[in-house]
């Protein structure tokens, strides 16, 4: 298929998928081994970049289970859970089995790929299969159809979004501080700790 056009293509003819694995938790040995192993929790609490872990894995455990060393800057994708939240990883890391790690091949660009998994993160989780909670599996995920313009052009998207990323945090970083100054004036003002000088009013 030519895409220079921004066809539409599938998400598995593009990328490379696999998923991760779990070593038995009862066994003490195959964990805190300084592999950092990205669990649901992770993904969700990190932003765009996985840096940290709250679990690792030693080799002992890497090498006993379905999990495997990802390239660093691979795309981490949520298949359980909290469907659809994605990640891009800093250094290689594991994952669990709930996670897919998605390597994107020389047509596209991986931050192009993280905003478009974003973008469609709410119709995703409608596709999820329905039983005790939801989920999809990387056949579904393979047959993700995404437009897909030239590598420049995907370079750039992604550039203008991430700027924007950045002026919304400023924002809401904005916001907090705004927020924490007025709760310290309330706590100062209404238990009379602060008076605040008020014009005699002359009859």
């Amino acid at each position: 298929m030519n895409d220079s056009s921004g066809k539409e293509v599938l998400l598995g003819d593009v990328a490379v998928m696999t998923s991760g694995g779990t070593p038995p938790s009862g066994v003490a040995q195959f964990y805190g081994g300084g592999i950092p192993w990205v669990s649901i929790s992770d993904i969700t609490r990190s932003g765009k970049y996985v840096t940290k872990t709250e679990k690792t894995l030693s080799a002992a455990g890497l090498i006993n289970s379905a999990a495997q060393l990802y390239a660093d800057g691979i795309v981490l994708y949520a298949m359980y859970a909290s469907l659809g939240e994605c990640a891009i990883a800093v250094g290689q890391v594991s994952s669990s089995q709930a996670i897919l790690g998605i390597n994107p091949g020389p047509r596209l660009h991986r931050d192009y790929l993280y905003y478009y998994l974003s973008f469609i993160k709410s119709s995703v989780r409608e596709l999820g299969q329905h039983g005790t909670q939801a989920n999809l599996n990387a056949g579904m995920v393979r047959r993700f159809s995404l437009r897909l313009p030239p590598l420049g052009e995907q370079r750039a998207i992604a550039v203008a979004l991430e700027d924007c990323d950045q002026e919304t945090q400023l924002l809401r970083d904005r916001l907090a501080k705004t927020c924490a100054i007025k709760q310290g004036m309330m706590q100062q003002l209404l238990t009379g700790r602060t008076r605040l000088p008020i014009a005699e009013v002359v009859a």
